[in-house]
């Protein structure tokens, strides 16, 4: 963690953050976000980005979480992509964001669940179009929908979310969904 931390030249810091994906425990995650928050290097960055990837737990999971609050645009980008290549492995901590009280949160959360293709992922939306008040959100959970929803309740959440709102792209989104999903 040192060489990754404190070398400085950008090869060797590559090494030592992609070397780190064998160790799976927290100490070893958060020496990556931590690094990953304030590295410059794009290298390195991607080294990073792989070594949580390859971790692949639930500590991951969780603390790519809290990136998604950060000012940071390629930060919070590069927490989202991790959050979906982990797929069943976010779900639980996502399915938490859909709760929170700022709307880019849970517009992040509904990327990342629509982005896994799961099952599980499509009912927490289903929840979403038929709960959140943001109707930007909303949208963008039907969008998802659209493209892997099958069963008549994500049609009929579909149809309830065209009654709680009245704009014209989110008319166009439950439209194109309910083609997609084959009813009108």
């Amino acid at each position: 963690m040192n060489t990754l931390v404190f070398h400085p030249e950008e090869r060797e810091r590559y090494k030592a953050a992609v070397g780190l994906s064998e160790f799976k425990d927290e100490i070893v995650v958060n020496c990556l976000v931590k690094r990953l928050e304030e590295e410059k290097s794009k290298l390195v960055q991607e080294g990073i980005t792989s070594s949580l990837i390859r971790i692949n737990t639930e500590i991951v999971a969780n603390t790519c979480i809290e990136l998604l609050r950060s000012e940071n645009a390629h930060l919070r980008n590069t927490a989202l992509e991790i959050l979906q290549v982990l797929d069943s492995i976010s779900l639980p901590a996502t399915k938490k964001l859909l709760d929170d009280p700022d709307p880019d949160v849970r517009l992040f959360a509904v990327n990342v669940l629509g982005e896994t293709k799961s099952r599980e992922g499509i009912e927490a939306l289903r929840q979403v179009v038929e709960k959140d008040n943001d109707v930007n959100i909303v949208a963008a959970a039907i969008e998802y929908i659209g493209e892997m929803g099958s069963r008549s309740e994500d049609r009929e959440a579909v149809k309830k979310a065209l009654q709680r709102f009245s704009e014209p792209f989110l008319e166009y989104a439950a439209e194109m969904a309910l083609k997609k999903m084959g009813a009108n």
